[in-house]
């Protein structure tokens, strides 16, 4: 598994996924689920979070790298819960094999 750089530190991807995720006011909002990464630079362009783990009503929803103000034992953003479920939501993409 590779490495990603965040604020001049450098941690495995496995490290980033599955943090808890807390909002401006110390709210747990949701965990990692994934990273939308820009391969040519080798920086995260975006975290993907997940709410609602294992239900029917899981919902994801993408928050930009600069509303990410802490990595630590938790991702700590710069926004409120209510703002960040306002962020879009991750697309599911399903890609098909021409095989």
């Amino acid at each position: 598994m590779g490495y990603i750089e965040y604020s001049g530190v450098n941690m495995k991807v496995t490290e980033f996924l599955g943090r808890k995720v807390l909002d401006k006011n110390a709210m747990e909002i949701g965990k990692v689920s994934d990273l939308e990464v820009d391969p040519e630079k080798g920086v995260i362009n975006s975290i993907i979070i997940s709410k609602g783990e294992l239900s029917l009503k899981q919902k994801t929803f993408i928050v930009g790298m600069d509303r990410v103000e802490k990595v630590g034992d938790y991702v700590i953003i710069s926004i409120s819960a209510e703002e960040a479920e306002e962020a879009p939501e991750e697309e599911e993409t399903i890609e098909i094999s021409p095989e």
